[in-house]
């Protein structure tokens, strides 16, 4: 009994620690913006509160699953040395991007949550990282009004970490996180970025049909009131001094169609993918042929890391991995593969890197972890 309460207290600090990040992101942007401490400064506490926690979480992992950490970490190292040889034109990449995000932060996020007991634990530990993350939102947009700081562009970042806990809240279907869901969305309509409203969007339409299917048209009727309201909205924002780009895009009808400069990446990427087919340009490659950007859409992305050998083998595995997992798993856990892919996967169609996002490796932990209690 002793040790069974033991490894709760381990597996709730693990799962806690390993979904903080979107909670560090927002209270990056209060100590910026409210508290008015420079950005690198912040960056740092953030390095500090992920680094140090997360070490732990490590620590607690490796001392079950040692030889899981060995083995991986072994294949990493290989491949990115492979790399280093073979693409030595990446290597200022692959060293410090794989030293910041992928060996310390992606990779660690996937193998701590695989490990974990049971999936309950982790969306308690979300539950109430959405939470906090909620009043964290509320004390920024507070401090707006009453005149602490101004807001001169939308915020991707911001927005993105507030999709999971908006999504999280939204499920929940209590009177309470319903309106919290609603208040992150609403703030991510002003000062976000449109690819996080629109998956929101995409879930509310997922959850509408296969759990509320009587309630169908009346839900609809109210989604329809509510995009009759925007415009009002709009203006009332520009009014108050937010010039949200997401509502401008939306009420052009340019909310999907609008690229940002993303087609021309695309169009030079997939000639070089043409260019390299069978063994690509190598991991972070993409960074050498656009100056240190990258190429905004994981599948593309992936052809170009891995040639087009490799990266079918990759997403054909992990397509595989989630239809199986999704088949034999009860409809609690197909809502909840659903909700960490469209929170951890599908902002990497348009933005983003598989190889530096921590919400990929959680996405990737969550379903090896629900596929072993299936």
């Amino acid at each position: 009994m002793f040790l069974k309460i033991k490894r709760l207290h381990a597996d709730n600090y693990i799962a806690f620690v390993v979904l903080l990040q979107s909670l560090l992101v927002v209270f990056q942007h209060v100590l910026i913006f409210v508290f008015h401490i420079p950005e690198e400064i912040t960056t740092e506490y953030r390095v500090i509160l992920t680094a140090l926690p997360l070490s732990v979480a490590i620590a607690l992992t490796m001392y079950r699953k040692w030889y899981v950490f060995f083995v991986v970490y072994s294949i990493t190292i290989l491949i990115l040395l492979i790399n280093l040889t073979v693409f030595p034109q990446n290597s200022q990449y692959i060293r410090s991007q794989s030293i910041r995000f992928l060996l310390p932060v992606v990779i660690p996020s996937a193998l701590c949550l695989m490990y974990v007991s049971n999936i309950e634990i982790v969306e308690k530990a979300l539950y109430k990282i959405s939470w906090v993350t909620t009043i964290l939102v509320l004390i920024f947009v507070v401090n707006f009004f009453i005149g602490t700081f101004r807001i001169h562009s939308y915020s991707m970042g911001l927005s993105y970490a507030l999709l999971l806990p908006m999504i999280t809240l939204y499920s929940k279907k209590t009177v309470y996180s319903l309106l919290a869901a609603f208040f992150l969305f609403l703030t991510i309509l002003a000062i976000g970025s449109r690819g996080a409203a629109v998956i929101f969007f995409v879930y509310l339409i997922y959850d509408l049909f296969q759990s509320n299917k009587k309630l169908v048209v009346l839900i609809l009727l109210i989604l329809g009131v509510l995009i009759l309201l925007l415009p009002i909205f709009a203006q009332w924002l520009q009014n108050v001094g937010i010039s949200s780009r997401t509502l401008k895009l939306l009420l052009s009808e340019r909310i999907i169609t609008h690229m940002s400069g993303r087609d021309l990446i695309y169009e030079k990427m997939i000639n070089v993918f043409f260019e390299n087919p069978i063994k690509g340009i190598g991991l972070f490659g993409d960074r050498y042929y656009l100056n240190g950007a990258y190429t905004h859409n994981l599948i593309l992305e992936l052809f170009l890391n891995w040639g087009f050998i490799g990266a079918t083998l990759i997403l054909g595995f992990f397509s595989l991995k989630f239809i199986i997992t999704f088949k034999k798993s009860n409809k609690a856990n197909r809502n909840i593969l659903i909700k960490y892919f469209l929170a951890g996967v599908m902002p990497l169609m348009f933005s983003g890197s598989y190889l530096t996002n921590y919400d990929l490796g959680v996405f990737i932990g969550v379903l090896f972890l629900v596929n072993k209690k299936s």
